[in-house]
């Protein structure tokens, strides 16, 4: 069960610092997430820009809670409350039709879909499972367990932060960039 907490926090992890990075990375990557939180119907225009750098202080104080090394239950915690949120936001997005991008992950400008509900759904419940794990993941584990938990969580980092990349593979649509 700890390689299980291990791999679920470093998945954690590892997602949302890439979208941290996306939206931080330039002024125009974090004007694109501010526009897209304006444009799913998350926020009114003129409040886009503290709610979407309230999302990305949200993120960061997560990571920083998940990367404590006795800290694994309350940053798990706060990774279930962040996705829950996450989760409504998207969810109420597609329910009124936005054809907006999210820009989660960065310049990524394909319309808010099921998908990215689904995501944001699947993270929290990693987030909740995890949970249920150890309250420090850390102790006893071995490197070779811990060198396993890296590389499963990295294809799983990859495989969700590049989900519209993925079906873009085997849908063989047009990607949205």
């Amino acid at each position: 069960m700890r390689v299980v907490t291990v791999i679920c926090i470093l998945l954690l992890t590892g997602v949302l610092a890439i979208s941290l990075i996306s939206k931080l990375r330039s002024r125009a990557g974090f004007a694109a997430f501010a526009g897209a939180v304006a444009d799913l119907g998350l926020a009114p225009r003129h409040r886009a820009r503290p709610v979407a750098a309230a999302a990305v202080a949200a993120e960061a104080i997560v990571v920083a809670a998940l990367l404590r090394p006795s800290g694994a239950t309350v940053g798990l915690a706060l990774a279930a409350a962040l996705f829950a949120v996450f989760t409504a936001a998207l969810a109420t997005a597609v329910r009124r039709g936005s054809r907006a991008g999210c820009h989660c992950f960065g310049a990524n400008s394909a319309p808010v879909s099921r998908r990215h509900v689904l995501r944001a759904a699947l993270l929290c419940a990693v987030a909740t499972g995890a949970l249920a794990g150890p309250a420090d993941p850390l102790t006893g584990i071995t490197a070779p367990q811990a060198l396993a938990a890296t590389a499963v969580a990295a294809i799983g980092v990859a495989a969700l932060a590049w989900l519209d990349e993925i079906v873009w593979l085997f849908r063989g649509a047009t990607p949205v960039r």
